[in-house]
């Protein structure tokens, strides 16, 4: 019996995550904090469950359509999460990343 190496495998492997060109990088530092300021001035409501977060510290900045599947990084495509262990931040990007909840 041959054994395989780990080279053709590996090549025959195609990733499923594309990311953004180098162009197209995230927004950071200051103009960041200023669009969360804009995003939760016009509502400072959590999207998903409604309830309302503190700022700066009680929410996550959220992209609607996630980057790594075409979304902008622009304030359109951004909203409010409610963000702590058992927050809607947590459990939208573990449904972005394919994750399913174990049923009992």
């Amino acid at each position: 019996m041959k054994l395989q190496t780990k080279k053709p495998r590996i090549a025959r492997h195609k990733p499923t995550v594309t990311f953004a060109p180098a162009e197209k990088k995230r927004l950071t530092g200051r103009r960041l904090q200023d669009r969360r300021l804009k995003v939760w001035t016009k509502d400072g409501h959590c999207a998903m469950c409604g309830r309302f977060t503190l700022f700066p510290n009680g929410f996550e900045l959220d992209h609607r359509i996630p980057l790594h599947q075409g979304g902008e990084d622009v304030e359109e495509n951004c909203q409010i999460l409610c963000n702590g262990p058992d927050g809607c931040h947590d459990k939208k990007t573990r449904m972005d990343g394919g994750y399913k909840p174990r049923r009992y």
